[in-house]
Order: C-alpha cells, then structure tokens, then sequence
C-alpha cells in the first residue's frame, strides 16, 4: 500500500439513480468547500454487483482531467493512503505500511468498524497514482470478481467463527473529489475495516530503533493471541490462501492476529492451491526454515549444505498451540459446523450461497470443507483438493515453538529439520528444465 497523505472532499452517499449518470469532471474548486456527510447512504443491492458500477460511466474524459489544488474546509474527509505516517507500538515507532498496489487506496470514515475508519478501494480512476502510470488501467470485471471474492469471504468467516482473524468487508457507493487531480469518483469501492497494528514483517525490520530480538520475541511468545494462530491456519486453508507473507499479517498492542490482502483465494488461479507462513508443508513456510536460496534452487548456490534457522514466524505455527502437535478433526466448534454442513452441499450450491465468480472457486471451498471434515486438517492440508503441484508441496518440518537469538534467531530446543527439496521448478511449478542438475531429491506430495 502506497502511502502519500493528503485531504479528500467526501460526500459518503450516492443515489443509486446517479450512478447511472454520466459522471462529470470537476471543472472548478467548488465541489471541495462546505462538504456535507450522509451516514445512512442507500444500500448496496445484488443487482448493483455489476461490472459497470466498479467504473465511471462515462470514461473518455480520461485525457483531461481538471486540477484542484485547495481543497480545504470540508466536514468529512477522506486521505490517500501513504507512507508519510508514523505509529507507535510495543514502545517502538514504526512507519506506515508500505506497499506496491497500483490501485488507489483510502482512508475513510465510517460507522461500520469499531475504530470507525476503513480503508477504501478503487478501481478504474482513470489516472495512476504514480507518474509511470499516469493513465491507469481500468479492470471492471477483475473489480468486480475480487468484490465477490471478499463477500465471499466475510460470509464464510461469520457463520465459520473466524471474523475475530479477519477485517470486515463491504461493497458501497463512494463520492469523492481527489485533490490535486480534481477527479471526481461517484461509483463502487470496496470497504474494508482499517486494521489496528503493525505487519508482522515491519514489527521484525523496521522499527525506529529497530526492536531489540529478546522484546521481539517476548510479544511473539507471550502476548499474541494463539488461538487466533488456529484460527488463522484454519482460514488460510479454508480459503485456500496462496500468497500469505509477513507483510499481510498484522499484530496490535494487545496481541491481537489479523490477517489481510485475502484475495488471492480459492485456488483464484488454478495452479497454485495454498501458499502461507502459517501452514506447513508450504513453500512461504517453509523459506522460514531453511534458506530462501536453496528453496529457491539459485544457480550460485554451489555446493553449501543448506542451514536451518528460525524465523520468527515460525511462533505462529498452530502445531504449537493444539494437543500433541495435530489438530485432525478437533475442529473448534463452529469451525466444524460450517465445514459440515458446506460439505453436505455441491459445488453449484456453494457458488450460489456464498456469491463466488467462477465455479472452480466454489468447488475449491466444498473440496477443502469436504475433506477437513471428513479426514481433518492435516489430511485437507496433505492430500485434499485443490492441489499444490509437486514442486511446491513439502515435507513436514517439526514445528519450532520456543525461538531465542544468539548470532541470529535460533530454535532453544532441539529441531533437525529435513532440508530436502522436491523435484521441479520452484519458481514455476513445473518441470526443471536447466541445463544444471536439479538439487531436489523427492517427489513432492509422496511423502511428508
């Protein structure tokens, strides 16, 4: 998330009618005085989840687009979400998240979150945030398929129990004049609750002093939420959650675990079922074991014998937080009633009741409710559907669950972790097909 503040005049209600209107540029400053704030704007109904409303319904303006440089005065306001900011955590000052997303991102008020803030997103505001992309794509449809995926999501997360893990997510109308562009956004963002805390990633690398590894490792043993640890594998696997790293994994003062950037789930992509530091047997988890380059397969890698350490993240392991190491099917409680009954539906079913955009989503959630019913965790995480390819599905590595720091962060128990690598590609997931000898040594997927 790109961070660069600066005020937004809002109005927070839009008709549904003049979101059919053509929209029109803000040719004068005089939209950005006197701003006034609706709180109960008109609801979003199914039938406004089209592509056409994720855009301005008249884009050829793109090219001209007027300035207004003075927007000031206004009652309610909205901020481009950037990284000029500071904030105070643990005793220590971090700076604001920082990311790479192209698509615009804002701060908003509002009644929904208990700190009555969300960050919204935009699509098709038809100039980039940055200079290399001064006229930004737009991607109505891709709008609207993530919109439906993250629907999807809070419905799940509801009636599953697991809302305690992730932010709240809506889809509603937003108005609002972005100063010193002077365009004027009159469609549909999607809402989400502004998460309290810092990354897990910038909590490890970028405090300001940088957070000594004995405090580190006191909030990663002692105050974080282990139940939300469960919680959080549970729905990373649920949901089949490919691309969950440390920077979409948020801790607050309290210890309390959320985890966002949620989209790319639901085997989204076909080729990738489940990529996650919170789930063994993945490549992101696995990194944390063992060097990134030998996972990696790096040409200069030579002939070293690959190193075990301890990423801190590995304090997040659920192994650490169930009896005996396993969950199986000592599901929590409503965790089991929602797989149980997903499971007695088919794959069409599930696509109706929770609103995903394409089938093969919602046979990816009946295929992992299905099998962490019938068989447990582990098992839905090993051999259930959907599938990583054999080159990224790994051995089990014992899990790590007391970390101290010596010349680097080390295990403080014994741990001898296998640090043999499947067969393939790990970059692609195919077949290797260098000229050098593959370091793998196993069929990923035969044994763990």
């Amino acid at each position: 998330m790109s961070l660069i503040f600066a005020s937004l005049c809002v109005v927070l209600a839009l008709a549904g009618a003049a979101a059919q209107a053509t929209i029109p540029h803000v040719d004068d400053c005089a939209l950005c005085f006197h701003c006034t704030a609706d709180a109960n704007p008109p609801p979003v109904l199914p039938s406004d989840l089209v592509a056409a409303n994720f855009q301005p319904q008249n884009v050829t303006h793109k090219q001209t687009l007027p300035l207004c440089h003075h927007c000031r005065g206004c009652t309610t306001t909205l901020q481009i979400h950037g990284s000029h900011g500071q904030k105070k955590l643990f005793n220590t000052w971090f700076r604001d998240e920082v990311g790479a997303s192209p698509s615009w991102l804002f701060v908003a008020p509002t009644d929904k979150t208990p700190n009555k803030k969300a960050i919204v997103k935009v699509a098709c505001i038809p100039v980039g945030k940055h200079a290399r992309n001064k006229f930004a794509q737009c991607l109505p449809d891709l709008a609207l398929k993530y919109a439906k995926v993250y629907l999807a999501i809070e419905k799940l997360a509801e009636e599953c129990g697991l809302t305690d893990i992730v932010p709240k997510v809506w889809v509603d109308w937003v108005n609002a004049v972005i100063p010193e562009v002077g365009y004027h956004i009159r469609w549909l963002g999607l809402w989400m609750e502004m998460v309290d805390g810092i990354s897990l990633e910038n909590l490890v690398r970028l405090g300001n002093p940088m957070m000594h590894p004995d405090d580190l490792l006191d909030i990663l043993h002692n105050k974080v939420n282990h139940t939300q640890a469960i919680h959080a594998a549970i729905f990373d696997l649920l949901t089949s959650q490919n691309d969950r790293h440390a920077q979409n994994v948020f801790i607050d003062n309290d210890g309390t675990m959320r985890l966002i950037d949620n989209e790319r789930a639901f085997y989204e992509n076909r080729i990738l079922a489940a990529d996650s530091i919170l789930l063994p047997t993945t490549k992101k988890y696995t990194i944390n074991v063992m060097e990134n380059a030998w996972i990696h397969k790096f040409p200069n890698w030579g002939n070293k014998v690959p190193m075990c350490w301890a990423n801190v993240a590995l304090l997040l392991d659920y192994r650490c937080y169930v009896p005996g190491g396993q969950m199986g099917k000592n599901l929590p409680t409503q965790v089991s009633q929602c797989v149980a009954r997903i499971s007695a539906l088919n794959p069409d079913s599930v696509m109706q009741e929770f609103g995903l955009p394409v089938r093969h989503m919602a046979e990816a959630l009946y295929n992992r409710s299905k099998a962490m019913h019938e068989h447990g965790f582990e098992y839905a995480l090993t051999q259930g559907y959907p599938r990583n390819p054999n080159p990224w599905r790994y051995k089990f590595t014992p899990p790590c669950c007391k970390i101290m720091h010596t010349d680097t962060y080390r295990c403080a128990h014994g741990w001898s972790p296998d640090t043999s690598i499947p067969f393939g590609d790990p970059i692609t997931g195919g077949p290797w097909t260098h000229a050098r000898p593959d370091p793998g040594t196993y069929e990923g997927g035969t044994v763990f």
